[in-house]
């Protein structure tokens, strides 16, 4: 008697989709809601500190007078490096603070602050490449005719962009499981232009998000248009509310998809070590 050979099992689009890194990442969010709740505080310190900063420069910037035009370039840029590296310090510390709520949904951490301050050198080391890469792209740029300058800087900003975000995440991810500053920034690059099969749905992800909040707010704009077309002042009313509305959606919607990446990347270094 012959036995019949087992059927391959069909996964569908819903079972795919429940297996995605995005949909992992926000299970085990949700699995753990004090952790979770500790990175959205100290993403809102992070947000406070900035704004204190913001005054507090401000105050001292109305007070900074120079006697002369070279002098006072001079401490315009000194003002801004101190200010810069403050602010990327306040970055660090609660980054720092959020990668180990990170670690601890996948394994037991014990929090120290041991190695902040070589955090905070990775993070100036790719901040140093970067703005490089920037200057000199902005180089290139001086170089183009004025009316190809618009569409070559966004033909280089968007993966500027994306490479930066995913470069400062795995990098990130990579050191606090252990690796040394420059293992970090090495293996960063490496993965993230040799590696695109293992983070590529965290970008894609990011995509669907944008495209699928583009549809509601087009669809959204043009029905309050067509609401208020016979009625202008009950049209401006609308558009004040569908513009404050809007911007608050996309806020949520894209600080939660920053969230959910910051697990996937921390889980892709994972999957690739």
């Amino acid at each position: 008697m012959k036995l019949k050979p087992v059927p391959k099992i069909k996964i569908g689009k819903k079972e795919s989709l429940k297996e995605s890194l995005f949909a992992k990442s926000f299970r085990l969010a949700k699995s753990s809601p004090n952790k979770t709740g500790l990175m959205i505080l100290f993403d809102v310190l992070f947000l406070v500190s900035i704004f204190a900063l913001n005054s507090l420069a401000a105050y001292f910037a109305q007070s900074l007078v120079a006697p002369t035009a070279a002098s006072s370039a001079v401490l315009l840029i000194v003002f801004s490096l101190i200010y810069y590296l403050i602010a990327l310090f306040a970055y660090s510390f609660f980054k720092y603070s959020v990668l180990d709520s990170i670690k601890s949904l996948f394994e037991k951490s014990e929090f120290s602050f041991k190695r902040l301050a070589q955090f905070y050198s990775l993070n100036i080391i790719i901040a140093g490449i970067f703005l490089a890469i920037m200057l000199l792209a902005n180089y290139i740029i001086a170089g183009i005719r004025p009316e190809y300058r618009p569409f070559v800087f966004i033909f280089l900003a968007i993966p500027y962009l994306l490479f930066l975000y995913v470069i400062i995440n795995i990098s990130h991810s990579l050191f606090y499981r252990g690796n040394s500053i420059k293992d970090s920034v090495k293996e960063s690059f490496s993965i993230t232009f040799t590696k695109m099969g293992f983070y590529r749905e965290t970008i894609l992800i990011m995509v669907l998000f944008a495209l699928a909040l583009w549809l509601l707010f087009f669809g959204s704009g043009y029905l309050v248009r067509v609401i208020g077309a016979k009625n202008y002042s009950l049209y401006l009313n609308a558009y004040a509310y569908f513009k404050q509305i809007s911007i608050i959606v996309l806020d949520i919607v894209f600080y939660f998809v920053v969230l959910i990446n910051r697990i996937s990347f921390y889980s892709v270094t994972k999957e690739v070590k």
